[in-house]
């Protein structure tokens, strides 16, 4: 099974010692060069001499080389662990993809990767054609499924294993059917304007749903629920957030960092999303979506961004304009409220960026953070949760701290009756809020000695120490999945699991006495409003 996915386009850094063309073709990750390879130049280690002549065709393109002007497109072929197949083969599989998707119209440089868990191939192509105006390549809408039918046609071919999507396979269907030329004149990632030997492609804005309709044709169809596999596995005690579970922590165990987990992932058959806080897990064959927190606390960003680096960590949120300067090794981050005087520096690898305007770092919890000023020298040193006097503290909980809605379950006949009975249900949930919160409180006074605010700040203690605990859990079933040894597996899952219910056991107490306090707060405060708004009446009407 391979997995197509296009990288960011490359737009400044093509050549030189630390810029992607040198990243791909690394010797250390391509077996000394051997398995690097190109259609217009024979050396497999310089960089540069790869790099140049894709450079020069984007200086001959109508536009030239401008400030934001696309180099190259970056694409990654992944291949399952489960398929037998030599990093050889997967070479030889990632060159006749790379001809097929640029039909002899653009340099490209194909590099194997044999340092991961899984091989892939990463393939540069040059943005501009190799011959005549040098026309820059516009990809539309859909390529990834052009190219992923590509893709799946070779590994059928091969015997490899295949994920069902629909998309792609109405994209095979049309290869079939000649509308897709077979062979080294595949899809080709260009559509030029003034090409007229192509076909007419589909509007790039137009859903493929409305494309089918118009043409008379059936919808394609996507399923989100489960099937009847799924179903039958969920009664055998195996059911998809259980599989998504195991999933996830077989690839946390093997990967290296984020992008590297959300590829190994992705090769299983399961997409990550990045959603603020929190991850969406989809399932690609059935269209299955499952948000983090309803696997636990376990699987969460903080939990599993620990697991990758085997050590407890702390998040810290900013936002983009913080950041004075990003390699692909490294981030540099001005101090909110230093006015740009105070900064630090921190390993890219523990970055998580959903493309929006808020970032999210995830620092060594026992680790101390070096800060600069604007000229790089020392300026001081402070622990992690130190920053945390720059950048603002998460909340102790991971959702709101709202009681969840009940229900619109209909008792009673009449609306009347059906009111009353909703009133009497949200008392209900009221009372039993206050009953939690009230024990929790008492509890957490009497160990504190009598007194309410040090129970408190105990409590607030324990959920930090829960939390600290719960990620030294996930760090070590991941240790354990690595060293093989079965027992030491279930053992060490077991103890997560003990950890995580101790964790929702403290944050369930920690909310519902924090929700009380701020009701309480609320209803004090809208009491002295009512009686200043009285006493102003009074006063008018003397």
């Amino acid at each position: 099974m391979a997995v197509v996915k296009l990288g960011k386009p490359v737009k400044s850094n093509l050549d030189g010692p630390y810029g992607a063309m040198a990243y791909i073709i690394k010797p250390a990750k391509t077996d000394g060069g051997r398995l690097v390879s190109s259609n217009y130049e024979r050396t497999r280690t310089d960089y540069d001499a790869l790099a140049e002549p894709m450079l020069e065709d984007n200086r001959r393109s109508p536009q030239g080389i401008r400030k934001d002007s696309r180099l190259a497109y970056h694409i990654k072929l992944s291949f399952s662990p489960d398929d037998p197949v030599t990093p050889e083969q997967v070479h030889k599989l990632g060159v006749e993809f790379a001809r097929r998707i640029t039909g002899g119209e653009y340099r490209f440089v194909v590099a194997t990767h044999t340092d991961r868990h899984h091989l892939h191939d990463h393939i540069m192509v040059c943005a501009a054609s190799r011959y005549g105006k040098h026309l820059k390549a516009e990809l539309p809408k859909d390529i990834i499924d052009q190219w992923r039918a590509v893709s799946d046609e070779i590994c059928r071919r091969e015997g490899l294993s295949v994920v069902f999507n629909p998309v792609v396979e109405e994209q095979t269907r049309k290869m079939r059917g000649g509308e897709t030329a077979a062979g080294d004149a595949g899809t080709s990632p260009a559509r030029d304007p003034e090409r007229g030997d192509e076909a007419p492609a589909r509007n790039a804005n137009e859903p493929e749903t409305t494309a089918r309709k118009a043409a008379g044709r059936e919808p394609l169809e996507r399923r989100y629920g489960m099937s009847m596999e799924e179903i039958y596995a969920s009664a055998k005690g195996l059911g998809v957030k259980d599989r998504l579970r195991m999933l996830i922590d077989l690839t946390l165990a093997g990967a290296e960092n984020f992008e590297d987990w959300k590829d190994m992932l992705d090769v299983q058959g399961v997409a990550v999303a990045v959603r603020g806080q929190h991850f969406t897990f989809t399932m690609k064959d059935t269209g299955f979506k499952v948000r983090d927190t309803k696997l636990g606390q376990a699987y969460d960003m903080t939990n599993i961004m620990a697991g990758l680096q085997s050590t407890p960590v702390i998040p810290i949120t900013f936002n983009r304009r913080l950041v004075a300067k990003q390699t692909r090794k490294t981030i540099t981050v001005w101090l909110p409220g230093t006015h740009r005087k105070k900064k630090i520096t921190f390993d890219a690898k523990r970055l998580v960026d959903d493309g929006g305007s808020t970032l999210r770092a995830f620092l060594p919890l026992h680790r101390d953070q070096i800060i600069l000023d604007p000229s790089n020298r020392y300026a001081g040193r402070t622990t992690t949760h130190g920053l945390y006097q720059w950048f603002g503290e998460p909340a102790s909980r991971l959702e709101p701290l709202a009681t969840p809605e009940r229900l619109p379950l209909r008792y009673g006949v009449s609306p009347a009756q059906q009111r009353y009975y909703q009133a009497q249900a949200r008392r209900l949930d009221q009372l039993a809020g206050e009953a939690q919160a009230l024990n929790a409180a008492i509890r957490w006074t009497k160990l504190a000695g009598g007194d309410s605010a040090k129970g408190l700040k105990l409590l607030r203690a324990k959920v930090r120490e829960s939390h600290d605990g719960l990620q030294a859990a996930v760090i070590a079933l991941h240790d354990a999945i690595q060293q093989g040894d079965p027992d030491l597996v279930a053992e060490t899952r077991g103890e997560m699991e003990r950890r995580e219910a101790l964790c929702d056991r403290y944050e369930g107490e920690l909310s519902a006495i924090e929700r009380e306090i701020h009701t309480t707060r609320d209803r004090e405060q809208t009491e002295t409003e009512r009686r200043e708004q009285q006493r102003h009446k009074r006063g008018r009407s003397i």
